[in-house]
């Protein structure tokens, strides 16, 4: 095949979904025509999607030294610096995107960065040029108001999301907003506050799972077992996938040290994913847990026909076997 053929391929591939064939093709078509501009574009686009950002930064450095003047590709690279933490060198790239055309995007990115280098005078400088070019959009307030509570300016920050939340415009889900209030009173020490914001967020039919994830943090930092207990509740009736709501039991009861609960959820576990080797290791820790070292083991074999990795079947077989040992040896038994 030529190149074009290539792309063509590679495009349909990552349209279909199979990213691995995607990423083929791409690499096939640089090693045909070094620099192709589509191609380093697409691996770096596919790797930074996918959170391999050291990847996408191959990708974009060899497109920026044949396309410094691009602005995606200029973008690109203030947009992973940025996520690397390279905070002044993404501001290198999104000023110079910002001498050939002012865009949002660019203007909410440079607040981040600000905000992430504690230059908040100017982050919030940033932030406000952003929010006068799209007044509409709220991901510019809610950027804003996140700036302000690192400020401790608390009531500056409550006023922005209760404003957000009035507006018939607002392009952003409201449990978002309510979780957001929630991380604000959880910040500012108001913690049954905080718990009121957040179990509004968690009723909205639409809330994503990561809504309860940061609820669950932030009561088990705060030691609110009785809360966390109607968290599950509401959890398990939410519609998310029932393995989500066994992983978060099974995350609070080993962290309560209740392994006989924690057993429970991963026999469940094991019904609803039998193949998951990642189900047969937690077993396997909540039966060191509860000194039932030789059922360990048992969970560590049965998990041998899903791992590839020989060396951590070994090393873990090890580290139970030693475990064993201790125990008898302190148990005299």
């Amino acid at each position: 095949m030529n190149v074009e053929e290539l792309l063509k391929e590679a495009l349909d591939s990552y349209t279909e979904g199979k990213i691995y064939d995607a990423v083929i093709y791409f690499e096939t078509v640089l090693e045909m025509e070094e620099g192709n501009y589509q191609a380093l574009t697409m691996l770096s686009k596919i790797y930074s999607d996918t959170g391999f950002y050291k990847e996408a930064m191959k990708y974009s450095e060899t497109a920026y030294k044949k396309y410094s003047d691009n602005l995606e590709v200029i973008f690109n690279m203030g947009y992973l610096s940025q996520a690397t933490g390279k905070y002044k060198k993404a501001l290198s790239y999104y000023e110079k995107y910002s001498e050939s055309e002012s865009n949002y995007h660019v203007m909410l990115n440079m607040g981040l960065c600000y905000m992430e280098l504690k230059y908040y005078r100017k982050a919030l400088e940033m932030l406000d040029r952003a929010i006068e070019r799209e007044p509409s959009n709220t991901e510019g307030y809610m950027d804003k108001a996140e700036c302000l509570i690192r400020m401790n300016q608390f009531d500056r920050a409550m006023d922005i999301y209760e404003k957000r939340l009035a507006d018939k415009e607002n392009n952003v889900e409201e449990y978002y907003i309510y979780m957001k209030m929630g991380e604000l009173k959880n910040t500012a020490g108001n913690i049954e506050e905080a718990i009121k914001y957040y179990n509004i967020a968690i009723n909205f039919s639409n809330a994503e799972d990561f809504v309860f994830e940061n609820f669950y943090e932030m009561l088990i930092k705060a030691e609110k077992y009785e809360e966390i207990e109607l968290l599950l509740i509401n959890y398990a009736n939410s519609g998310i996938a029932k393995e989500k709501v066994l992983n978060l039991e099974g995350r609070y009861a080993s962290s309560t040290k209740d392994f006989e609960r924690a057993k429970k959820v991963c026999d469940k576990l094991l019904m609803l994913e039998p193949e998951n080797p990642l189900h047969y290791f937690n077993s396997a820790y909540v039966a060191e847990m509860r000194n039932k070292f030789d059922e360990a083991l048992e969970f560590i074999d049965k998990s041998e026909k899903y791992v590839n990795d020989k060396e951590l079947l070994k090393d873990a077989k090890k580290r139970i076997k030693k475990a064993k040992e201790k125990y008898i040896k302190s148990n005299g038994k």
